[in-house]
């Protein structure tokens, strides 16, 4: 299994014409080296890691190249705004699920086991998504990154949001919080048991 890729190479492992990965190359979307020939080679991993950015699927010929990306919830309604969250995370290198708020938010959660949760906060306290979230055991140790009013900052961090990004969403900001969440958070992924969803408390559950 090579350690370096020809242009040629890389651009069949692609599904992309010769031109094209020298177009990438060229506007350093893609890294490559020079050999003292002057041949461009393009390394295993930084091949990999271009494909995970860019939603690519990986040969097996790339398995393990790259490391395993970090998973991201994105809660928010069906929508323009919704999809372009997602997209941002995953051209961050983000591996991305969407839910609707409610039900669907929490068995998503349940089945995906994400490392974060991004919000679309409906209101200052963080709705009825984050109140779930907060109250469930095995989530509760998941850092929710809010997408909300500018105002909405400190009483989302208050009602439980690792961090608060205005909107719209300025190019980087959201994937920066996402990743100085998932750092203050520690590296282990959260691992959910039994498949349980998280809930919202009910008038009467126990405290």
């Amino acid at each position: 299994m090579p350690g370096f890729y020809t242009t040629f190479e890389a651009a069949r492992l692609l599904g992309v014409s010769l031109p094209t990965v020298v177009n990438w190359i060229e506007a350093r979307r893609l890294k490559a080296h020079r050999t003292p020939g002057g041949h461009r080679r393009i390394a295993r991993e930084e091949l990999a890691a271009f494909m995970l950015r860019h939603g690519m699927p990986v040969p097996d010929e790339l398995s393990g190249a790259a490391p395993a990306r970090r998973k991201v919830l994105v809660v928010a309604e069906p929508g323009p705004a919704r999809e372009g969250t997602a997209r941002q995370l995953a051209v961050a290198g983000y591996a991305v699920e969407q839910a609707a708020p409610g039900f669907a938010a929490g068995a998503a959660a349940a089945r995906f086991a994400p490392d974060a949760v991004v919000l679309h906060a409906s209101g200052p306290d963080g709705g009825e998504s984050l109140r779930a979230f907060r109250a469930d055991r095995e989530l509760a140790a998941v850092p929710v990154v809010a997408v909300a009013h500018a105002d909405w900052g400190e009483p989302l961090r208050e009602a439980g949001c690792a961090a608060a990004v205005t909107r719209p969403l300025v190019d980087g900001a959201l994937a920066a919080a996402v990743d100085a969440a998932l750092r203050a958070n520690g590296p282990a992924p959260l691992k959910v048991r039994g498949g349980r969803r998280p809930r919202a408390r009910r008038a009467g559950d126990a405290d």
